[in-house]
């Protein structure tokens, strides 16, 4: 659909774009599409996170790390751009809320940008936990979006706190997001998670070694048509065989992908 740039947040090292995308039907959390401005000097668009909406507005969370999503990130308000989504499968928010533990949410990097999306379908009484771990502060900027639904959540009376963890520094609190999760994870829990592969491996051994948690990953993968099509995005999963991450994912449940 085509759609208009409203509005450009410079966060540290990332980038909230905001699009006015008329008729727009509704996104899962969990669910991308994929961007691309009318003017763009690349051939494909870019698999994007639905990060937040408000009706007809739609956020993105973007790193500026290739020509494509710098492109994007440079775009003047006003500027056309279109959008082919919602696409794949989010999370699946009747396992997660079933009310019966807490939901942790585990982000690393852009990994965080499903959250505020998500957090918005996650009503009380449920406790939630938002655990976030970033490279260095610059990037660690990326969360003010996230912290902003927190306070307000904290606000209408939700049990839902944030911590934040940053690799790189000279605190002596400095370290990895799979760290918190180590420190935090109880039996029962039920995690959704969102970052790179090494961490979500990490996150999905340290599920088993507590036992009795339950946990769905948000896999990041290049992608080309996001629609099935060109295969480009396959991975292998834990029975043996290939899933294509646009189509059957992005969203896969831990056992599914990790095996254990």
């Amino acid at each position: 659909m085509l759609s208009r740039l409203v509005g450009s947040e410079a966060l540290g090292g990332m980038v909230r774009l905001t699009l006015e995308s008329p008729g727009w039907p509704g996104a899962k959390p969990g669910q991308f599409a994929l961007v691309q401005a009318v003017s763009s000097r690349h051939f494909l668009g870019r698999a994007l996170s639905i990060a937040d909406e408000r009706g007809d507005e739609v956020d993105f969370l973007v790193a500026p790390i290739g020509d494509g999503t710098r492109e994007l990130c440079a775009l003047a308000e006003g500027s056309e751009v279109w959008v082919l989504g919602p696409l794949g499968n989010g999370f699946d928010l009747e396992s997660i809320g079933d009310g019966s533990g807490r939901v942790v949410l585990v982000g690393g990097g852009t990994g965080i940008a499903p959250f505020p999306l998500l957090l918005s379908h996650l009503s009380a009484p449920l406790e939630v936990l938002v655990l976030l771990g970033f490279r260095d502060a610059e990037q660690a900027s990326g969360a003010e979006p996230l912290r902003r639904t927190v306070t307000r959540l904290q606000k209408e009376g939700s049990r839902c706190t944030l911590e934040v963890i940053i690799e790189e520094g000279s605190s002596k609190a400095a370290g990895k997001v799979t760290d918190l999760v180590e420190r935090q994870l109880h039996p029962g829990d039920r995690l959704a998670v969102c970052g790179p592969e090494a961490m979500a491996r990490e996150v999905w051994r340290l599920c088993l070694k507590t036992g009795n948690v339950e946990a769905w990953f948000s896999l990041e993968a290049n992608m080309a048509c996001g629609v099935g099509s060109c295969h480009g995005c396959v991975v292998a999963i834990a029975d043996g065989s290939y899933a294509r991450v646009c189509h059957e994912g992005p969203v896969f449940a831990g056992k599914e992908v990790f095996g254990g």
